[in-house]
């Protein structure tokens, strides 16, 4: 798996990941926060393909130009849950590590597994792999999808919530500790609800919320399930999908979409019309959820090549600029400088101004941006960048 130009790794947000994600009050007074992007000391001279949080996660990975993190095998792409990790080689096996106790690293037993451990499934080799709270997706070269994990909400797509009743009062769920593929696609009405098969999906892109999934296939339809508090699922309705379901809105002549990349409770996607990108979801607590998809006219003419998201906002590298939104309260991921910490609405980051930005990443309170270091004029406008030394902070 290709992904394209390595870079330096620069770095800005919270550091004090006891708080991160846990205690913002305590976090607001850390000295430690990162308000511009840093190099950090570990990686300030070796090159990055591949980085990797989520909106659920406090934790991040790199992926250095030879492929290897820490472990022998070559890996070619990551994906984090909130207490997980799971980890792509580029022989299309995949690894986990973390937090088991809804089967999110794909084996039973609730036990923590403290080092990566290869997942055991009888598909086709994996060539993408994708992360919620506390389930997990992967992607075949087939174009099919497996998930497992936490069922709640429908988000493994299998069409159950898992939901049973244990004792009177009492909730509990089936688990799903090994990979299950998603066989059904659908179309609602939404107006008389019938549901009717999608048939000859075949999917090439997904990424997953805290609670909820969107996948593309390869005629640019989107089909989205799981979690739809705050319309997230782009279907107009609040309510909770089971399967994939067909976003009415992204289909059809020139409505498709070529990625996604899911925020906590939102959605950016970049049309298949040069120069537009759709957000649904709600990603400001005070502005009004987009009930499905809608064009982001601060990003209209924009050449988009990435984008991240975290729970409340996103990071886009466009042309020769980087485009953020944050929402107050933030803790350096902006990465504007301690004047101005957050922003509610799309601003340039003028801080990246001099450089050009390969590949963005976001987890909770963090943002990460892989730099183009391929000329001389590139490399000095590097070296003007401080270095992070994490080890002098912990002493």
């Amino acid at each position: 798996m290709d992904f394209g130009e390595a870079g330096i790794l620069l770095f800005t947000g919270a550091t004090d990941f006891e708080f991160v994600g846990r205690k913002a009050a305590n976090l607001s007074k850390s000295e430690d926060t990162v308000w511009e992007p840093m190099r950090l000391a570990a990686l300030a001279h070796i090159p990055v393909r591949f980085v990797s949080s989520s909106p659920c996660s406090a934790h991040m990975f790199a992926i250095t130009d030879e492929g290897k993190d820490w472990m022998s095998f070559n890996i070619v792409m990551v994906a984090t849950g909130k207490n997980h990790s799971l980890f792509l080689t580029d022989d299309g096996k995949i690894y986990a590590c973390g937090e088991n106790k809804s089967g999110q690293c794909g084996t039973s037993g609730a036990q923590q597994i403290t080092e990566p451990k290869m997942i055991v499934y009888d598909g086709p080799p994996a060539k993408k792999v994708a992360s919620g709270a506390d389930f997990s997706v992967l992607l075949d070269v087939n174009g099919n999808l497996w998930t497992w994990g936490h069922p709640e909400h429908g988000q493994l797509g299998n069409n159950t919530d898992g939901s049973y009743l244990e004792t009177a009062g009492k909730v509990s769920f089936n688990y799903i500790s090994a990979p299950t593929k998603i066989t059904t696609y659908i179309e609602k009405d939404p107006k008389s609800k019938k549901i009717s098969p999608v048939i000859g999906v075949h999917i090439k892109d997904v990424s997953c919320g805290n609670n909820h999934s969107v996948a593309i296939d390869e005629r640019n339809r989107a089909f989205s399930w799981g979690f739809g508090g705050y319309g997230r699922l782009g279907h107009s309705e609040t309510g909770n999908e089971l399967a994939p379901r067909l976003i009415k809105f992204l289909d059809g002549p020139r409505r498709g979409v070529s990625n996604v990349t899911c925020g906590g409770q939102f959605n950016l996607a970049s049309s298949e019309i040069a120069g537009t990108t759709y957000m649904w979801g709600q990603y400001h607590t005070s502005k009004e959820a987009n009930m499905y998809p809608k064009n982001i006219p601060d990003l209209s003419g924009w050449n988009v090549r990435s984008i991240a998201c975290n729970g409340k906002g996103w990071m886009i590298a466009a042309d020769n600029s980087v485009i953020g939104v944050g929402p107050s309260p933030c803790f350096g991921e902006m990465g504007l400088g301690e004047r101005k910490k957050s922003s509610a609405f799309p601003v340039e980051i003028k801080t990246l101004d001099s450089l050009y930005v390969i590949k963005t990443g976001m987890g909770i309170s963090h943002s990460l941006f892989i730099v183009r270091n391929n000329s001389e004029d590139s490399k000095k406008a590097i070296e003007e960048f401080d270095i992070l030394d994490q080890s002098d902070m912990d002493n």
